[in-house]
């Protein structure tokens, strides 16, 4: 099994340590692509964003994947992935 979280903080230190210079600023930047696609495979939970008759459930980018309204109604999804964007999503805790 992956240790993203793990990979992640050895990239950072990594970089943390290295000096940058022309020769690996491309290693550099291949190491930031790479802890932005490792981190959109770490789940977030979705933003809670609300108001007296409603309560949007969104990503980070804003993307809007759940409404729950005052009545009990609901409108949307529950996405393991944010279309939009691609960030995993966990619901456990969201009713």
């Amino acid at each position: 099994m992956r240790n993203i979280l793990g990979s992640i903080s050895t990239i950072k230190n990594f970089m943390g340590n290295a000096g940058r210079n022309t020769c690996n600023e491309y290693l550099y930047n291949a190491l930031l692509n790479a802890i932005e696609s490792m981190e959109m495979d770490v789940a977030m939970k979705p933003i809670e964003d609300s108001c007296e008759e409603k309560t949007h459930y969104k990503c980070k980018c804003e993307y809007i994947f759940l409404t729950k309204y005052s009545d009990g109604h609901r409108m949307g999804n529950k996405p393991n992935y944010c279309e939009r964007c691609g960030q995993a999503i966990d619901w456990s805790q969201v009713g």
